[in-house]
């Protein structure tokens, strides 16, 4: 999706300025190149009205595609043929005439082109100065710049004609001085070669994908917190219903009976027997806890067992519903009942529970699968809080404490 958004950026950062581009100047004007260049010393070279003599030498000039040399010749300030030709400088018409002399033929003498930028591409400049006999054919730039690009032109066409792209303040500063009549001898020499990586991202392309960016990261933050959100919400349910669900195994532990062994009982008679869960014999005076199943254990050995399971380690009897806590229809809510009423109602031959008489018939299996279940865990009634004692929602969470710890 990232990917997407980048080749978004991308097309729609570009499409704009390049239709701007093409409204300005055309479809097929001043070509860009870019990579390796060649920068241009520009010396001028001219007499003030005192008499004196002045040269001023910058590294103010990009050549462009092809012929590249140094060249020195008189500056001529170019403009189109006709009225309206002396305010068109961009040397896009045939033929060239010379601001300072437009009656007159061009120059004999080597003479360097001064060329507006615009209404054409640097092709048609460059070819109509090297028709007119030019030496060298400078260019300055229509729009103040801090940045020279470098004019794309033909390689392959046989002319011997350097190509230089100057700023906009140094080609006025040229032409002004040619308009008022003065003499200027221009000098391009060659300078250094460098590389430059282009780079096609433009501004609005950045500010496309930078908004993108930030809608992105907007959108998984959103998601996160909601994701973290629903995650406490459904560790917390858990935590408060498993609390609930402990003391509702305490509740019905306080209803199963417990009794001392004596010498004479059955337990503790010839081999005897043992705990099922601690694996160790009977001894006499040792608390035993009988589940309604009729399975004994040590009293420190099920306790804990049934607050953490509620159902008995080997029939799997669930304590909870046998003594009326139970989870009925969609509420979930525990239901206590009065479990010596509901054991009047039922047949000692059947071991259901009594709470069937409030259960639908849909809603409930037959006593074999209750024996055979264990109770309901707490990730299936995440979705709806125990209707239980609010003193042990209240109570810190468990933690690693043992089972017994986690109800008081």
């Amino acid at each position: 999706m990232w990917s997407v958004f980048l080749l978004i950026g991308f097309v729609g950062g570009q499409s704009p300025s390049s239709e701007l581009e093409a409204v300005r100047y055309g479809p097929s004007e001043d070509r860009i190149a870019s990579d390796t260049f060649t920068v241009a010393d520009i010396n001028i070279t001219y007499k003030d009205e005192h008499g004196v003599y002045y040269t001023e030498t910058s590294e103010s000039g990009k050549y462009g595609e092809g012929f590249i040399g140094s060249s020195r010749g008189m500056a001529v300030h170019v403009r189109a043929k006709g009225p309206e030709g002396e305010r068109d400088h961009t040397g896009c018409t045939w033929p060239l005439l010379s601001v300072a002399a437009p009656t007159e033929p061009l120059p004999t003498e080597p003479w360097i082109a001064v060329i507006r930028r615009g209404n054409c591409n640097f092709e048609i400049k460059v070819q109509n100065a090297w028709r007119a006999n030019a030496s060298a054919v400078l260019i300055y730039n229509d729009r103040e710049t801090t940045v020279l690009e470098k004019m794309k032109l033909s390689v392959n066409n046989g002319r011997n004609i350097s190509a230089v792209f100057t700023y906009k303040w140094k080609g006025e500063e040229i032409t002004r001085l040619v308009d008022n009549g003065t003499r200027v001898v221009i000098a391009i020499i060659k300078g250094r070669t460098l590389t430059h990586i282009n780079s096609n991202i433009n501004k609005t392309s950045v500010l496309f994908v930078s908004i993108s960016f930030i809608v992105l990261m907007v959108i998984s933050l959103a998601w996160l917190v909601f994701y973290y959100i629903q995650r406490f919400r459904y560790i917390h349910a858990k935590d408060r219903l498993s609390k609930r669900l402990c003391c509702a195994a305490k509740k019905a532990l306080s209803k199963i009976p417990v009794r001392n062994l004596k010498v004479d009982d059955r337990e503790v008679q010839g081999d005897g027997e043992c705990c099922a869960i601690c694996i160790e014999p009977y001894k006499v005076s040792e608390t035993l806890r009988s589940l309604p199943c009729r399975h004994d254990f040590h009293k420190s050995c099920i306790d804990p067992w049934l607050l953490e399971h509620r159902t008995c380690p080997m029939c799997k009897m669930d304590i909870l519903k046998y003594y009326g806590f139970v989870f009925t229809g969609s509420q979930e809510s525990i239901l206590q009942l009065e479990a010596e009423d509901a054991r009047s109602t039922l047949s000692p031959a059947t071991n259901r529970h009594p709470l069937t008489l409030l259960q639908n018939e849909s809603s409930y299996e037959e006593a074999g699968s209750e024996r055979s279940s264990r109770a309901a865990s707490p990730d299936r009634l995440v979705r709806n809080e125990l209707n239980e004692d609010r003193s042990c929602v209240s109570s810190p969470s468990h933690g690693d404490r043992s089972p017994v710890e986690r109800c008081d």
